[in-house]
């Protein structure tokens, strides 16, 4: 748009500066004329005075005019001068404004090339980021399904607790009855050491000096001591342990009276008691009966008499006597109840429960 008002206004100037020309030409010629004119009218002067004073009026006329052509002929330059000069300031406008247009051409080419590579690079990066989520996002869905797998897991986990807390809470219950320090009764069993030894009579042959054969008396159970299975019950009558100082709730419910610092073995429950149990394979025919100690919460110590029914030699005879011919060694033995020191040691039978679980 700017270019063609730019083509017409040097059109216009053009024509105007032809018009102008023309005109001067016409003025140039005109003057011709007039100047031939005023010498035809000099020598026409010399007819009549009055044509010449008329003349001379129409020559001042033309002069005029002539005079006025002249200074239209100056302006005119003046104006042709004006025009050349604002072509000319159009001309360097315009090339000023085409520098100008190429100068910004150039800087939008730079700022072009410079948002290309901005754009290449957005879009590595947006290709990158891309590729960043896509691996993310499958993390995410290994990370879900791991997740899955861990919740089943810890469902089923707390399922098994549920039921390894019940079972800890039985044998918490049962260690508590174990080794509660304050029970009164417990049964115990154990090994128990006795003094005498259960008789085992039999007859063996044997040659005496004139070659004769005889049946000796024999104890094939021969010994002083004699180890037996043992299992009763022992009754708490004195309490041993040793008691923790209480805490004054009553003047300082803050501050609590010196504690000692326990020893080791003080952990543990001590007692005095009375055991009565039995013994043997023949349980009600072997009695136990005797102070006992507790230690260390679970072990017994006994030391009391033990009344046994035992198979015993009646009338005169004895161990290595001989057995007369026509008697009978069943007939020579009678069963007989004895009493006889022991000691044993025993174990408490729930905590040994517990132990074997």
């Amino acid at each position: 748009m700017k270019v063609s008002i730019k083509l017409i206004s040097v059109w216009t100037f053009c024509l105007f500066g032809l018009i102008s020309q023309a005109q001067v030409r016409d003025s140039i010629g005109q003057e011709s004329r007039l100047r031939q004119q005023v010498d035809s009218l000099i020598n026409e002067l010399e007819v009549s005075q009055s044509e010449k004073d008329f003349l001379q009026e129409k020559i001042s006329l033309q002069v005029q005019n002539i005079t006025n052509l002249e200074e239209q002929t100056r302006l005119l330059q003046e104006t042709i001068e004006k025009l050349e000069q604002k072509e000319r300031f159009n001309t360097e406008k315009e090339d000023l404004y085409k520098e100008a247009k190429e100068k910004e051409i150039d800087y939008l080419k730079n700022n072009l090339s410079e948002k290309e590579e901005a754009l290449k690079t957005l879009r590595e990066s947006n290709t990158k980021l891309s590729q960043e989520t896509e691996r993310y996002r499958q993390g995410n869905d290994s990370l879900r399904n791991r997740l899955t797998a861990v919740e089943k897991k810890i469902i089923q986990t707390n399922e098994a607790l549920k039921y390894t807390e019940q079972r800890a809470k039985d044998a918490e219950a049962k260690v508590n009855a174990a080794t509660a320090k304050k029970k009164k009764v417990v049964a115990i069993q154990g090994i128990a050491l006795k003094t005498f030894r259960t008789p085992n009579w039999s007859i063996a042959p044997d040659k005496i000096e004139d070659g004769t054969i005889v049946y000796r008396i024999v104890n094939k159970n021969g010994g002083d001591v004699e180890f037996d299975y043992t299992a009763g019950a022992s009754v708490m009558l004195w309490d041993l342990s040793k008691k923790e100082p209480k805490v004054d709730l009553v003047n300082d419910s803050l501050r609590q009276k010196h504690i000692e610092i326990k020893k080791f073995d003080q952990e543990f429950s001590y007692s005095l008691g009375l055991y009565v149990g039995f013994g043997g394979s023949n349980l009600f025919k072997n009695f136990y009966v005797g102070p006992s100690f507790k230690f260390l919460d679970f072990f017994h110590l006994t030391a009391g008499i033990n009344i046994c029914e035992y198979e015993m030699l009646t009338g005169n005879f004895q161990e290595g006597d001989i057995l007369p011919t026509g008697l009978s060694l069943t007939d020579q033995i009678s069963k007989v109840w004895k009493p006889k020191p022991f000691f044993s040691l025993s174990f408490d039978l729930d905590f040994l429960s517990y132990i074997k679980k």
